[in-house]
């Protein structure tokens, strides 16, 4: 005699996942001009579960989906979210005297934001700087390289708090990444950002959107995590423990 666990009619929550899934596929198609998914790529990492799973500590998400969030230091161009990332680990450190390995840190960044974790190559090749009108400041014409991902002063600057253009200043995500902070990308606003270089053009000509969102996963910063959509993401380290600091769009 078979329990109701072991039989095979499909239960309400299942039934209700799969008319949910059939329900998005259909409205995605209804809506003109929109591009349906690119094939699911392959999401998460060891870093990433070992930061939703870590205990103890102080732990924080860093959400944007805003790219317009950004300043201009010197030569540099600046996120509010890095910025608050690093005074969010400097504070931790050397203010309340915590251990850096207690300091738990994700940046969640989406929409326009998903660009912060965008290689240089996908940066050139489909001219993201002219099309987000992202000036470099080291060169004073639209980025073709990533301008938020190498350390600010050098991955040998010294660490030193109070020594000027100390490691402990860097925003590079460069240097974040070597402080703990996973970057997640998302997958559906990478999906848009692909369907949008084959509508204007931008993209190689006889390339179509599949092709496009492989090229960019398989040159996103290094280490970065790809996750099927940050804003569920958010929610999840939510449930890990992770307070939300949410990145607004003003300056500073």
């Amino acid at each position: 005699m078979h329990s109701r666990k072991s039989m095979s009619t499909p239960s309400r929550r299942s039934l209700l996942r799969a008319g949910a899934a059939i329900t998005a596929a259909g409205a995605i198609a209804r809506i003109p001009g929109r591009t349906a998914f690119a094939a699911q790529q392959s999401f998460g990492s060891p870093e990433y579960d070992a930061a939703l799973a870590a205990s103890g500590g102080v732990k924080g998400v860093f959400q944007s989906p805003h790219f317009d969030a950004t300043i201009v230091a010197g030569t540099n161009l600046n996120h509010l979210l890095l910025l608050q990332l690093k005074n969010w680990l400097n504070g931790f450190q050397f203010a309340y005297q915590m251990d850096p390995g207690d300091l738990h840190t994700v940046s969640a960044t989406y929409a326009s934001a998903n660009l912060l974790t965008y290689g240089d190559a996908v940066w050139a090749k489909y001219k993201l700087g002219e099309k987000y009108a992202i000036t470099d400041p080291a060169t004073g014409q639209p980025a073709v390289v990533n301008p938020f991902w190498s350390s600010r002063f050098g991955l040998d600057a010294p660490k030193d708090i109070n020594a000027p253009s100390n490691y402990y200043q860097d925003t590079g995500i460069e240097v974040l990444q070597q402080r703990g902070t996973v970057f997640l990308t998302c997958n559906n606003s990478l999906n848009g950002h692909a369907a949008g270089a084959i509508a204007d053009k931008r993209a190689p000509e006889g390339m179509e959107q599949a092709d496009v969102v492989a090229d960019i996963v398989a040159n996103l910063i290094p280490n970065a995590t790809l996750v099927p959509a940050v804003v569920g993401e958010v929610s999840r380290a939510q449930a890990a423990g992770y307070s939300l600091v949410f990145i607004p769009v003003f300056a500073l």
